[in-house]
């Protein structure tokens, strides 16, 4: 597996991540004996069902697993050591809500008590008005502010912005432009440029994924937010506002950097959910405020 092009082609992260729960499997006893002893020919659909089955707390870890497992699976079927494929049409989805979009309310709390110009305030504005993923916040760079210049009919405006490949676990990225908005405008407006990335620590060093997001769950802690609010809701939360603002579903996938137009979607679903029960109960209460006129 680790000679395959595919594992190559991984970043590093992820060969760590894979590696460890791969061996970890490989490892796991059960009545005394390891899974990764016996030949790869004797693997049934059982035996993986038993390994999901010690991850099963865990849901996404049992999804990880099981990707693993899949991984060494079409080593065997590519080298004839089996013919056929015990995870076949087998799937682990943990069922969850994921990352919560940032409300309002919260983002008040965040903004009440981190001011603009502290790391902490740029970290939030940049996850929030760029709608970047955390390792796309991370190496996002001062030399990455552009100028475009975009036909708008018979005008030609010139639009200051972000332009870098988005990190998506992969040596190689989409190639995205994202507008300067005023809101980020003003918060990138008193750092000083003098740092390679836009968001620095005080020591003026960058940030690794694994970092920026420990310190947020602390920086949301100290300004009185519950769990659950990561750097990751935060785009969410920009989806929420573009689909509000009735963004088309390719506007939300240009801006948030989709290529899975089911995820574009589901703001969409979810916003016109939203306006459409507000409206269908505002008349609702209209009838119903008639009936009670009558009655009285």
């Amino acid at each position: 597996l680790k000679a395959s092009r595919e594992w190559k082609a991984l970043d590093q992260r992820s060969r760590t991540l894979y590696q460890k729960t791969t061996e970890r499997v490989l490892a796991t006893t059960i009545s005394g004996i390891e899974w990764g002893d016996g030949p790869v020919a004797d693997l049934k659909r059982g035996h993986i069902k038993k390994i999901l089955d010690e991850f099963a707390h865990a849901p996404h870890m049992e999804r990880i697993v099981l990707i693993c497992l899949r991984k060494l699976i079409m080593v065997a079927l590519e080298e004839e050591w089996i013919e056929n494929d015990p995870t076949y049409k087998m799937t682990r989805n943990p069922h969850t809500d994921g990352h919560k979009a940032w409300t309002p309310e919260v983002m008040a709390k965040f903004e009440a008590r981190w001011k603009i110009g502290t790391h902490q305030r740029t970290a939030y504005a940049l996850a929030l008005w760029l709608g970047n993923r955390v390792s796309d916040v991370v190496r996002l760079r001062w030399s990455d502010l552009v100028t475009k210049h975009i036909a708008e009919g018979e005008e030609v405006r010139a639009v200051e912005g972000f332009e870098f490949v988005q990190h998506k676990g992969r040596s190689r990225g989409k190639s995205i432009f994202l507008p300067m908005t005023p809101m980020l405008a003003r918060e990138l407006a008193p750092l000083s440029r003098s740092t390679e990335t836009v968001l620095a620590s005080p020591r003026g060093a960058p940030y690794k994924e694994g970092t920026i997001s420990t310190k947020m769950a602390e920086w949301c802690e100290k300004a009185g937010i519950g769990p659950g609010y990561s750097m990751h809701g935060l785009r969410k939360a920009l989806g929420v506002k573009l689909a509000e603002a009735d963004a088309s579903t390719r506007q939300l996938m240009e801006t948030l950097g989709h290529n899975n137009i089911a995820y574009a979607e589901l703001y969409s679903r979810e916003a016109s959910q939203l306006r459409l029960a507000m409206q269908a109960m505002d008349k609702v209460s209209r009838i119903e405020g008639a009936r009670l006129r009558l009655v009285k």
